[in-house]
């Protein structure tokens, strides 16, 4: 099951103020069912309850390729390099919390995708090794 969470969306149409909920995190070994939302990026899609406009939210999502032993953070909005820094640090911070998360750390590759392209070509590759 996906880790979700609830944001605040004001929306594009309306200007109405709603509570939505959101996809934070994917194991692709388990989510099977959302991987046509990731390629398309229309993973955190919402919709507006007052005028019914519907959204795709632009922002993160991390993703677990589960057996491959890869973590990838897409984020579309971390082009920048400072961006790409603070996430390389809070992925840093997290897997130095305790000795067993930083085993894991230590086997596990972490990238950073900003590019929808990018993303589409390293699920199709996961699903051609692992159905």
């Amino acid at each position: 099951m996906p880790g979700q969470s609830s944001t605040e969306v004001k929306c594009v149409k309306c200007k109405h103020v709603y509570d939505a909920e959101v996809i934070d995190h994917i194991d692709l070994s388990e989510d099977h069912d959302l991987l046509k939302n990731l390629r398309t990026g229309k993973a955190n899609r919402v919709q507006c309850p007052k005028c019914r406009k519907v959204e795709y939210l632009n922002r993160s999502i991390v993703i677990n390729f589960e057996p491959e032993n890869l973590i990838v953070m897409y984020d579309p909005a971390a082009r920048k390099k400072a961006v790409r820094e603070n996430h390389m640090r809070e992925y840093e911070s997290v897997i130095g919390f305790n000795e067993t998360l930083e085993e894991i750390g230590s086997e596990t590759e972490f990238k950073i995708v900003t590019k929808i392209e990018k993303l589409k070509d390293m699920i199709s590759g996961y699903v051609k090794a692992h159905g």
